[in-house]
């Protein structure tokens, strides 16, 4: 029973760390991203107005960029709060059915010790 348990407590783990690595990349790719846009608005500029315009287009985007992240931020937290529910709900049912399975063999043996009792 230990090796079934471990093999499947195995690959849970292997589920939450790709997750956790999803969700680092994820985030270097929005850092990467406004990096880029940030270099593209300081640099190679003919004059004032050109630079103005680009910083404009700069704060534009990461204004953006964290609003949507906001949003991100508020949906992965709802995701979280179902997925722990249904966690939550998971760990109940079979606790529910460890009792009934426990309950069920107590019957049992009842019965047995009766039929096996002195009359």
């Amino acid at each position: 029973m230990y090796m079934q348990e471990q093999f499947f407590k195995d690959q849970i783990k292997i589920i939450h760390d790709s997750r956790d690595e999803r969700e680092e990349d994820f985030e270097k790719m929005q850092q990467e991203e406004r990096e880029k846009v940030k270099q593209s608005s300081t640099t190679g500029h003919a004059n004032a107005e050109e630079y103005r315009l680009k910083v404009e287009e700069y704060l534009k985007f990461v204004e953006v960029q964290d609003k949507e992240m906001e949003n991100f931020v508020a949906e992965k937290e709802k995701l979280l709060h179902a997925h722990q529910v249904g966690y939550a709900a998971l760990k109940k049912r079979h606790w529910e059915e460890e009792v009934e399975h426990e309950q069920k063999f107590d019957e049992e043996l009842t019965k047995l010790m009766e039929k096996y009792s002195p009359s």
